[in-house]
């Protein structure tokens, strides 16, 4: 029996050489240990970037319903436009892996990955997690047209740490860009709001508060 070393616990799978580290002081096992699976780039940093990209995603989203305001602020599009690629790339990963349930990913993740076929039988947290790790994986191949993958040059092995520290290249670089776009966007929201003067219309203000008519949002609704 296999013990591996999870989040301070053990995952103990027959058979498999799975184990990934989740924090610092977790030992290592030999196949990790020769690829230089460190925990700086462990299994939970991994997961914690997954809700970067969730974030990310969204704004590809926002960034999409807000182009109108690019000919009157052309510095807000230049901040966006070399990573509209890679807002695309997250966009995808959120919708097939983060956001809804793809049946399509789950088949092709156990083929990606035969390991799953013995994880998914557990119900322990630790296994959860490496699910999670091996369908996200799953889900950055899956982003390829018929030229190959979209973004990215080869498929991805999160396991190799070349293509581990190039998907988290990604992440983080696109991060960064999307926090100086919402930054600005904030900004510009300020000058064309056209916010009314508080101080001076408060009354007015305070009327068509207690005016106000609440009516379930759709998205074509405003």
């Amino acid at each position: 029996m296999r013990v591996v070393p999870v989040l301070g616990g053990a995952l103990r799978v027959d058979g498999l050489d799975v184990t990934i580290v989740l924090r610092a002081g977790d030992r290592l096992g030999p196949r990790l240990q020769a690829e230089g699976f460190s925990e700086r780039s462990a299994l939970l940093d991994h997961l914690a970037r997954g809700v970067e990209n969730l974030a990310v995603a969204n704004v590809a989203d926002l960034e999409t319903s807000v182009r109108s305001l690019y000919q009157r602020h052309g510095d807000l599009s230049g901040i966006v436009g070399p990573h509209r690629k890679a807002l695309d790339f997250a966009k995808y990963l959120r919708n097939i892996s983060v956001g809804h349930l793809n049946q399509g990913l789950a088949v092709k993740a156990v083929e990606w990955r035969p390991e799953l076929n013995k994880l998914l039988r557990l119900d322990e947290a630790p296994a959860f997690a490496v699910v999670s790790f091996m369908v996200l994986e799953t889900a950055i191949n899956t982003y390829v047209g018929d030229d190959g993958h979209r973004f990215f040059d080869s498929e991805t092995d999160l396991m190799c740490p070349p293509d581990r520290q190039r998907f988290l290249n990604f992440l983080g670089q696109t991060v960064h860009a999307s926090l100086r776009f919402t930054e600005r966007l904030a900004d510009i929201a300020i000058i064309e709001g056209e916010l009314a003067d508080y101080d001076a219309a408060w009354p007015e203000l305070a009327i068509k508060a207690g005016q106000a008519d609440f009516q379930y949002l759709t998205k074509g609704r405003r």
